[in-house]
């Protein structure tokens, strides 16, 4: 699997001049991720701090380390689908990461789900490409927005559907992998589907899903969990942040192996959806339909089950 990512790869690239070669540690590694900037000032990067000397911006040398390091544990590592080789992906030439002001794009980070054309000078006519943007305040060394970002690519690459409950609360979960500790809060520990009275406060949550439905799964799936050291590369343990802090911080990540199959089969549950709520594209209302909940929740239970878990 590494030599299969590894082939058609093209070396990391920076395009926008003021935070030229912030890439240069990375450069030559297998990944095919660009860092641009856009909307920001260039004089926040020409004054921003570089502890270890080496002529770029911590704040971009972070951000594009731990963008790395997701990649290369969630699917190097742990299996997880590989963008760009998704049926929906696999014309995508790049993945562009923008590092904007915070006061445009209004969040930490933002993921755009559907192919980006972006005319770029240096591109050929027509050239496909991933996105995610983060916020140029973001410092990547104690914020994990780059890692939960590109675990949005993953899960978009895989299936349509973005209720939020579904795509913030497990990106949260996700967090934890390269975070401390391998779970975050757990506020609900079954029984396992919740009961029904629950669902319409389930499906009306983001990011505090992961405590209220993901954290309880993953923990009572995987109670040990453990990355298998020997199955994480070099590389990826040696991958530090600017001022010399390990991006990967432990082995520990409960639920990855379910995590895994609810993304696989949500890849298939999601055609069930179309057929049977007579979608006629994947639009953006119909992505994040509330008649789409019972399907995602049902193919979960299903994983559960099937990984042999208890459920009511």
């Amino acid at each position: 699997m590494v030599e299969e990512l590894k082939a058609p790869f093209a070396e990391i690239t920076q395009v926008a001049e003021s935070v030229s070669n912030a890439l240069s540690k990375l450069a030559g590694k297998p990944v095919k991720f660009r860092f641009h900037l856009r909307n920001g000032s260039l004089y926040s990067f020409w004054v921003s701090p570089d502890v270890n000397r080496n002529g770029v911006p911590d704040q971009v040398e972070d951000v594009a380390t731990q963008t790395r390091a997701a990649c290369l544990l969630f699917v190097e590592t742990l299996g997880f689908p590989d963008p760009f080789k998704t049926e929906r992906y696999r014309s995508a030439a790049f993945l562009d990461i923008h590092l904007m002001h915070k006061s445009v794009l209004r969040s930490n980070g933002v993921t755009y789900d559907e192919l980006q054309h972006f005319r770029r000078p240096s591109d050929p006519p027509n050239t496909p490409t991933l996105c995610f943007n983060v916020a140029t305040s973001v410092k990547a060394d104690s914020n994990l927005t780059p890692a939960h970002e590109f675990f949005h690519v993953i899960q978009n690459s895989i299936t349509y559907f973005k209720n939020r409950w579904f795509t913030e609360g497990m990106a949260r979960w996700s967090e934890r992998a390269l975070g401390l500790g391998g779970l975050g809060k757990v506020r609900y520990q079954g029984p396992w589907p919740p009961p029904e009275e629950k669902w319409a406060a389930l499906f009306k949550m983001a990011y505090e899903s992961s405590e209220h439905f993901w954290n309880g799964l993953a923990a009572m799936d995987d109670s040990e969990g453990t990355i298998p050291e020997a199955s994480v590369s070099v590389e990826l343990k040696q991958l530090t942040y600017a001022n010399g802090a390990k991006v990967l911080h432990d082995f520990r990540l409960n639920g990855w192996r379910l995590m895994r199959e609810v993304l696989l089969e949500l890849d298939k549950v999601d055609d069930v959806a179309f057929r049977e709520l007579g979608y006629a594209r994947w639009s953006e209302e119909n992505q994040k339909s509330e008649k789409n909940n019972p399907f995602i929740l049902k193919a979960v239970m299903e994983v559960v089950r099937r990984r042999g878990q208890k459920t009511i």
